[in-house]
């Protein structure tokens, strides 16, 4: 071995040592707590991010739904004032074209009805995202208030880190078992 590595090795050895002694023996509790904290602050922020992609489709959807009904309601509105104006001028509407103003009109009813189920399934997704958005953001600060305790060796810090990491987590299972329920 060169004197080189002996030496690294030798102060690699004194920094471990050092860092033993000045250290106290929470730290490894402190950064197993943070590494569970990422862990489950991720799987919030998962969660959160596929409910918003459901926000996005439910809405597209309710705007396709809303769009759809319009135009079967112009659609049977120009047609019936065609009808009215041949009645005027003393001519027969077809009937076919009678009976496709119902049409259209029951079929625009239909996608109103659609957008509305849709509008509702926006509003749970929502309320879904908010709960996942706020457990991850209640980690996140758990991820720092735990953080910093072994920054400034406070271990009372930790124990309010821990306290923060516990409600996210009641947050992060209430919003589980509502979203999978």
């Amino acid at each position: 071995m060169s004197e080189y590595s002996e030496s690294a090795e030798l102060a690699a050895e004194l920094a471990l040592e050092d860092v033993e002694e000045h250290s106290p023996g929470w730290f490894r509790g402190v950064a197993f707590t943070t590494l569970a904290f990422s862990v489950l602050a991720s799987i919030a922020a998962l969660l959160a991010g596929m409910t918003a992609h459901e926000i996005i489709l439910e809405r597209t959807e309710e705007i396709v739904a809303v769009t759809n009904s319009d135009a079967d309601r112009i659609s049977a509105e120009v047609l019936r004032s065609k009808h009215e104006i041949q009645i005027a001028l003393g001519v027969t509407p077809d009937a076919e074209e009678v009976e496709e103003v119902a049409a259209l009109e029951a079929k625009a009813a239909e996608e109103n009805a659609e957008a509305l189920t849709e509008e509702a399934a926006v509003r749970e997704y929502s309320s879904e995202h908010l709960v996942f958005a706020l457990a991850a953001t209640v980690f996140a600060v758990a991820i720092a208030v735990t953080g910093l305790s072994a920054i400034v060796r406070q271990r009372w810090l930790w124990g309010a880190g821990i306290v923060m990491g516990v409600v996210a987590s009641g947050i992060l299972a209430a919003g589980a078992i509502w979203m999978f329920a």
